[in-house]
């Protein structure tokens, strides 16, 4: 899942990553991801543990250019900087503060005044009231 968000956000400008659970584009097929949480190098030493068979996967490695080796390295040299990288990038894709962020829809359709990121739902008055 992080290393999806980095490359939309560094190849395609867009903060999207994988849910957990979504439907195919044609409707046909439901992806469930119940280990999204998981750290991969935890999983790894799950099934080395318990000597589950891992079979390789070699398409992959079979297409020119790709970028997601060179994320889990970014990832990996950020996780050199702070031991608790991919953890807190982890919890961030479930932290999101519309406020803070430039996309006016997303802020709109969180009932926000799209421009400033005001909760448009908390009336002035209602504040004051609170404050007395």
């Amino acid at each position: 899942a992080m290393e999806t968000l980095l490359l939309n956000m560094i190849h395609a400008g867009q903060m999207k990553g994988m849910p957990a659970r979504y439907t195919s584009k044609r409707g046909a097929l439901a992806v469930m991801r119940p280990l999204i949480t998981c750290m991969e190098d935890d999983i790894a030493e799950y099934a080395r543990l318990k000597e589950f068979p891992i079979l390789p996967c070699n398409l992959c490695k079979n297409q020119s250019n790709l970028q997601r080796p060179q994320v889990k390295m970014l990832l990996d040299t950020l996780t050199a900087l702070n031991p608790n990288a991919k953890l807190n990038t982890m919890n961030a894709m479930a932290n999101i503060n519309p406020s803070h962020l430039l996309d006016q829809s997303l802020r709109e359709a969180c009932g926000m005044d799209p421009i400033t990121g005001d909760d448009d739902s908390v009336d002035d008055e209602d504040e004051l009231e609170e404050l007395r």
